[in-house]
């Protein structure tokens, strides 16, 4: 009996430790991208500022374009084979970037918009293009509320307007190549896209 009492006693105490315990772990695992000192950002940014980047082409309009995936470390991980990917870095503090593509085929070409860690603040693909074009602005608070300000009522904005997280990001942008025959294709529609800072009025 006295073995059951003390079983049942320490019983609060033994969930309670393995309550912490998973607290713990979920809040170091959420926690990691943002600690880690090589997160997604700063590897870009490294492999941008190299003569001799890993998988990456020197930037175009803006855009480095990524090297097909091979075999061995990649500069961004679970890089799809059937995609031609690229990137766009943005630093907000030298004025809001402006991201500008023709849509001229029915392939997918996807946008996703990323903070330093990696995680996604917005996306959107080809579907959304407006007449066959997407016209995005990105900006911080104060940049997006000064456009606003400025608005006229007779002349309503054309473009989409993002307010980012974070003054540092990037724009991941994914082209879909059907067949490998298609892939230098694709790589045309992702190096196609403008992605440019913009100075302040």
């Amino acid at each position: 009996m006295k073995l059951v009492d003390r079983a049942t006693g320490l019983l609060p105490w033994a969930m309670a430790t393995l309550l912490i315990a998973g607290v713990v772990h979920i809040v170091s695992v959420l926690l990691m991208p943002l600690v880690a000192p090589r997160h997604a950002y700063a590897r870009l940014v490294e492999a941008a500022k190299s003569d001799r980047p890993a998988n990456a082409e020197t930037a175009r309009n803006g855009v480095m374009l990524f090297d097909p995936p091979a075999p061995g470390p990649q500069l961004l991980p679970f890089e799809d084979p059937a995609m031609a990917e690229g990137v766009c870095l943005f630093d907000l503090a030298k004025g809001p970037l402006r991201l500008r593509v023709d849509i001229d085929s029915g392939d997918y070409l996807g946008l996703s918009f990323h903070d330093p860690s990696g995680a996604i603040f917005h996306s959107i693909t080809d579907r959304a293009s407006n007449k066959g074009k997407i016209d995005i602005i990105v900006g911080d608070a104060r940049q997006i509320e000064e456009m606003e300000t400025s608005d006229s009522d007779e002349t309503p904005p054309q473009e989409t307007r993002l307010t980012a997280p974070s003054p540092l990001g990037f724009v991941l942008i994914r082209a879909l190549a059907k067949r490998p025959s298609d892939y230098e294709r694709a790589r045309a529609s992702v190096e196609a896209v403008s992605c440019e800072i913009e100075a302040e009025p």
